[in-house]
């Protein structure tokens, strides 16, 4: 019964979901959270395993942000149950009894190439981004270009409500393709004399941190940027490849 299930959740793999789980891979190799305090399989107790099916759960559901230890147990449960892995079989078992129907939903937007739910960092259309409020007249906004970026694990990070991109420049412009880590214009490439850092503001500390995570996870992101002195300053952000804010 268990396999029929993960087979209907799975369906065919594709390129798209593919280039995700090898941005989870790097995201979870990178971080030095050992699941299960690093214990062997056979010194897992029952209480290990529901903590790690309440925090997949969590995640897959959108209601916990995908941390470095999310990110592993995620690549454990991808695990062909056929080689008879305990922890991640236990795994298995314990999230179709306790959240089908959010394993079920995040294995279709994981096969879309976007496996995270509940955050604005995640949509396929920009987001507009958070903004100094004030009773004042603001100042009319910077025009903002759009620069295309390929996530990576390391690649970002959050200082309070603001998450901070750090990227590579490329030598062309990101029409021609981008390696991890990597970021261009959508027509030329970046300047020696541009910055290799994106600000991007945030509603909240933990919207920054969840951005860190996506980011560092892997995949196309598209920022709507301003030169800031010293900076990128974004605009607006999406996941993927648009064209128009």
């Amino acid at each position: 019964m268990f396999d029929e299930f993960r087979a209907r959740a799975r369906g065919p793999r594709t390129f798209e979901t593919t280039r995700v789980l090898s941005g989870l891979a790097i995201a979870a190799a990178w971080s030095t959270v050992a699941l299960f305090d690093g214990r062997p399989a056979h010194a897992q107790t029952a209480a290990d395993v529901a903590a790690a099916v309440n925090k997949t759960c969590g995640v897959m559901s959108g209601q916990q942000k995908a941390d470095s230890q999310a990110l592993h147990l995620l690549l454990l449960l991808d695990e062909d149950l056929a080689d008879a892995n305990p922890v991640a079989v236990a795994l298995y078992r314990g999230v179709v009894h306790q959240c089908p129907k959010a394993y079920l939903a995040y294995e279709q937007r994981l096969r879309r190439g976007n496996p995270f739910a509940n955050s604005g960092l995640v949509k396929g259309t920009p987001t507009a981004l958070a903004s100094s409020g004030s009773g004042s007249p603001k100042p009319p906004s910077p025009t903002a270009y759009a620069m295309r970026c390929h996530g990576n694990a390391g690649m970002a990070s959050a200082l309070g409500t603001t998450l901070m991109v750090h990227f590579e420049k490329a030598s062309h412009p990101a029409s021609q393709g981008l390696l991890p880590g990597e970021c261009s214009w959508l027509d030329r490439a970046v300047r020696a004399n541009e910055p290799s850092l994106i600000e991007v503001p945030l509603a909240s500390a933990a919207q920054a941190q969840n951005g860190v995570s996506q980011i560092d996870a892997g995949g196309m992101w598209t920022f709507w940027v301003y030169n800031a002195n010293g900076f990128l300053r974004a605009a607006a952000v999406a996941k993927g490849t648009p064209v128009k804010p």
